[in-house]
């Protein structure tokens, strides 16, 4: 008889979530999660050429198997396409957000949605049994992004990389057909699978993105590991050594980690519009709507965009105080000077490719030295630009809604960029992901990706 986990907050979380997965999804969240999705989905299509994301298929190139990769033409591992979609979700910096630090998950749909896509292809789970996994995976990262404690990220572990396997290994624990107790011990192996540093970030090279992969990889072999009979600790999120203890150095608030109250993760989780750290976002957007025209960086004289001390709009994540010279993608992305600059320019912030074909551009550079960032206590942004004519342009912003677009926008958007790749078979998708809990057989929308 199996011996497995039968007390601990990660059996009252196991509950939890395997509850939540067997209800009917409430419409809120039902069309949140295919909002996500389709997100998700035209991002990794608009970002399957980027070079992070054809190092992830090298790094595969090898393997065969049944599951499909964003933009490839063939099929590999289950493990392998959760690896590479993941890569393929970050890489473009378009995926979707959390409020900061270990809320939400962080970027949950880099880790949660490919882990779910490789599941269901693998037990041909039906379209409700796929938006089920995708709201349990949210769900779990949420509540234990919530409860955990801020040393987590003071100890300057990166939030994904935590995160990301805990997600992935619910989503794919869920769709695979986890009961509580299977569930409970998916968790508990997830938890060792946890890491992550910020040290890529900060000097813009690799690693984030393959961080996301490693998640969506390691969070779908946990789950099989507790699928097949996994005997786990009773206390691995809270116990002396368990997961709190050992990233954080103190344990968690386990009344917001199983609140019944609480809000469905997957309803509060961001929409990026451009292709930059969340905290730029809507620093761009003011720019972008309020601007009459684009500016010449030889007219201007000097710059002051003043931004919340941290936050959504804050200055404190690794690389976005950075100065230039920006010697790689997301060393630009990540910069506030950098991604102003651009805006100020009228050039394509919501591209991807733009910051990988101009992180180096002498011009936009010559105009972000001349960007001076201004912390304050208030969550607001002002943008003020002094002209060399002698005029100035101020521009000032309460907190936008720039990161919560409605699902026709979300979907206007996957078609946008989708119809590059897929051509007629994007709205094919899109019709698709609208009925998705009707969908008999997930395949049925993955093969319209290749």
């Amino acid at each position: 008889m199996k011996q497995t986990t039968c007390g601990g907050l990660g059996a009252q979380l196991g509950r939890l979530l395997v509850e939540l997965s067997r209800r009917p999804l409430a419409d809120q969240s039902l069309q949140a999660a295919k909002a996500r999705l389709l997100h998700a989905c035209g991002v990794s299509l608009a970002g399957s050429t980027l070079s992070t994301a054809q190092v992830a298929w090298n790094a595969v190139d090898h393997d065969r198997g049944d599951c499909f990769v964003f933009g490839q033409p063939r099929r590999v591992s289950a493990s392998d396409a959760a690896f590479v979609n993941g890569v393929i979700g970050h890489s473009s910096l378009l995926e979707d957000c959390g409020s900061g630090g270990l809320r939400l998950g962080s970027h949950p749909g880099t880790y949660v949605i490919p882990a779910a896509l490789a599941a269901a292809e693998v037990h041909g789970a039906s379209g409700r049994q796929f938006l089920a996994g995708l709201v349990a995976g949210y769900e779990s990262v949420s509540r234990i992004g919530a409860a955990a404690p801020l040393s987590v990220v003071m100890r300057k572990f990166r939030p994904l990389g935590v995160m990301g396997p805990l997600g992935a290994a619910t989503a794919a624990a869920v769709i695979g057909g986890a009961d509580d107790l299977q569930l409970t011990d998916t968790l508990a192996i997830a938890v060792n699978m946890s890491a992550g540093t910020t040290q890529g970030i900060f000097e813009g090279s690799m690693e984030p993105y393959f961080q996301a992969g490693i998640g969506a990889r390691n969070g779908l072999f946990a789950a099989r590991i507790g699928l097949a009979g996994a005997r786990t600790a009773r206390q691995a999120l809270e116990g002396e050594f368990g997961f709190f203890q050992t990233y954080g150095g103190e344990n968690c608030d386990a009344a917001v980690l199983l609140d019944p109250d609480a809000r469905p993760g997957i309803e509060q989780v961001g929409t990026k519009r451009y292709a930059t750290c969340m905290q730029n976002q809507n620093t761009i957007a003011l720019i972008m709507d309020e601007f009459e025209q684009p500016l010449d960086p030889d007219t201007v004289e000097r710059v002051t965009v003043i931004r919340s001390e941290s936050g959504t709009n804050g200055l404190n994540s690794p690389g976005v105080s950075r100065h230039g010279p920006f010697d790689n993608m997301l060393s630009a992305q990540m910069s506030a000077r950098f991604t102003a600059a651009a805006a100020l320019m009228g050039l394509p912030a919501g591209d991807p490719l733009f910051f990988e074909a101009s992180f180096a551009d002498p011009r936009i550079e010559k105009l972000a030295r001349r960007i001076d960032l201004v912390p304050t206590p208030v969550d607001h942004v002002e943008v003020i630009v002094k002209l060399r004519s002698g005029s100035s342009i101020h521009l000032h912003s309460g907190v936008r809604n720039v990161l919560f677009p409605g699902y026709g926008d979300v979907r206007a958007k996957f078609l946008q960029r989708a119809s590059a790749r897929l051509g007629l078979r994007a709205e094919q998708v899109a019709a698709l992901v609208d009925k998705l809990e009707d969908l008999d057989d997930i395949r049925a929308l993955t093969e319209l990706f290749q």
